[in-house]
Parts: C-alpha cells; structure tokens; sequence
C-alpha cells in the first residue's frame, strides 16, 4: 500500500508539472522540448508544488495506516465470523435422526451365581472371554477355609453380547440374579461427531488467517485461538472414542460363590452308627466334666469364704451354749 501511495504522488506531481507548462505555453501551437522555463514560471511552479506535496503527503500516510490495520481487522473479522458459525453449529445438530439408521447401543450387565468351585468357573470365564474376541478388565478373589467368591469384569464385543451372557451362565451350577441394562447413545454420538466436524473447519480457517497474517498482534492472537480450538477438538474426539469403545464392546459383571452353609441340605445330625455314638457320649461327657470344673472354679472362692463364715457362726453359739448351765447354777446357789 506504502508504495502504491508513492507511485500516486509521483503521478500527481507529473501531471501539475504537465498542466503548467501546457498554460504558460497556451500562445504557441506546439510545445518546444528545449523550451527553458522563465523566472516567472519557474516561481509559480515552486508555489503550486507546495500544495502538492502536502496533499501527497497525507495519501502516503492514509495508506500505510491502512495497510498496518489491514492485517488485524481481518484476523478479527475472520474470527468473528467462525465464532458465529460454531454458535450456529448447534441448530443444525438438532435435526431429526432417521429412524432405519443404526443405533448406537450400550449394554451392561450384572449376573451372580453359585458353585460349589469358584475358581473352576473363574477360568472358564477366561476362557469362555478370549473365544469370543473379548478380554477381562478385573479378576477379584476371596475366601476362607470353606467359602470362596470370585468376582469378574469382562468386555465382550457387542454383537455376541447375549450369546456370551448366556454361555458364562452355563459355567455356574446355579444362576441368582441376572440384570440387564441398554443405553441408546446415538443422539449423543451425532452430536459429538457434529461439534467435531464444525471445529475441525473452523481450525482449517485460522490456520488459513495465520499464514496470512502479518502483524504480530495477529499472529499472536491467532496462534492462542488456534491452540484453544485444537484442544477443544481433542476433547470431543476422546469423549467421541470412549463412547464408541462402549458401544462397540458390552460389559458384564460376572460373580460366582460357594452356597451358604444354610442353603445345604439339613440332614437328621446325629449318630449314624455304635462307634459315632460312644464318640459322641464321650464327647458329651467330656465336655461335661469340662463345664463341671469351670463352675467348680468359679463356685470355689465363694465356697470357703462361706465355709470361713460359718464356722465361726458356729464357734460362736457353741460358746454360748457353754455359758448358760454355768450362769443357771450361780443363779440357784444363794437358797
């Protein structure tokens, strides 16, 4: 712009120079090219280039304070108008999804069950896992002498989601509960890959401004709006993949116990024959003997301190005793 300002003013400085010439020569017909400008000529030149160079002067600097201006006030517009298209982005998500289209599905489920070996039906889990293309994501276990429950989380892909189900069922002697839940995500899906599309362009359009762009204010400005439109795509794409990871792959929550002790068959418990009998008796009787000699333990310090009390109540009335038949003859003795 700088230089088209002075091409300007060298076109306008011809021109005046052409114009004086051409009136001072008026008279004559044609115009001598050796012709030698007078002192009175050359005196009103000098007077009509002030002027001149002063109106020169300013479209030089309109114009470089145009094109300094320029750079910025196309980044702004540039970024005001994706602002107004990324606000209008949303109107257009809100149209009506067809109704043949695939669905995007999410199913979870959660199945409990009892076997007498725990474990054996923890690693047919696994097994039954890798046949179908699936992994397990948590493999918990715990026990006691008597009592084990096994607790896994398994990822099968969603296409054999029932068959699976089903086949992990099977491993169990016994299935509990069995809940099933489904999740219809694809409105959410089309919105994310929606967002996705409108920032993906809208990237496109800053890069474009900021190979374009001169300014260092513009530069930077651009270079700030193009780090927070990248990040605000990274989100959508991971939210976008996490919720495809679960449509693509069901969950099922697999546990698996030993029955309770009061979920066995009750039985008659006793003796089944002379040899468990006398075991028993003397079971019995020992443990008899046993709470005889605790209670004997426990009675035993009361015992003496009673035995203690006792004889001396008794010492006490026996001297008692002895005093009345000596009083009684001392009574009797003055007649």
């Amino acid at each position: 712009m700088c230089s088209d300002s002075l091409l300007f003013g060298a076109f306008v400085r011809a021109q005046r120079d052409r114009g004086v010439t051409s009136w001072l020569h008026a008279e004559s017909s044609e115009i001598d090219p050796f012709w030698i400008p007078t002192p009175l000529a050359r005196h009103i030149m000098r007077l009509l280039s002030i002027p001149a160079a002063f109106l020169a002067a300013l479209v030089l600097m309109a114009g470089c304070s145009e094109s300094g201006g320029e750079d910025g006030g196309v980044a702004a517009q540039g970024l005001g108008q994706m602002e107004a298209e990324d606000n209008a982005a949303p109107e257009e998500e809100q149209q009506p999804l067809d109704v043949a289209e695939q669905r995007d599905l999410i199913y979870t489920a959660s199945v409990e069950t009892v076997d007498p070996d725990p474990i054996r039906v923890a690693e047919g889990v696994w097994a039954a896992a890798e046949s179908y293309d699936g992994f397990v994501t948590s493999d918990a276990r715990e026990g006691a002498d008597d009592w084990t429950r096994v607790e896994l989380v398994v990822r099968i892909p969603s296409a054999q989601f029932q068959e699976a189900m089903d086949e992990l069922v099977a491993l169990a002697h016994e299935e509990v509960t069995r809940t099933v839940n489904t999740e219809d995500v694809t409105g959410q899906a089309v919105d994310l890959e929606a967002a996705i599309a409108t920032k993906s362009a809208s990237l496109e359009r800053v890069r474009a401004l900021l190979d374009d762009a001169e300014s260092i204010q513009s530069i930077l400005d651009l270079e700030s709006e193009l780090a927070e439109r990248e990040a605000e795509v990274a989100s959508l794409e991971a939210q976008l993949e996490g919720l495809q990871d679960s449509v693509d792959y069901s969950t099922i929550t697999f546990i698996a116990s030993t029955p309770e002790p009061e979920e066995e068959e009750a039985g008659y418990g006793g003796p089944g024959n002379f040899l468990e009998g006398l075991g028993s008796g003397l079971s019995g009787l020992l443990t008899f003997l046993v709470a005889l000699s605790i209670a004997l333990g426990v009675v035993l310090p009361f015992a003496l301190l009673a035995g203690v009390v006792l004889v001396v109540i008794w010492r006490v009335r026996r001297a008692r005793r002895a005093r009345r038949p000596q009083e009684a003859e001392s009574v009797q003795a003055p007649e």
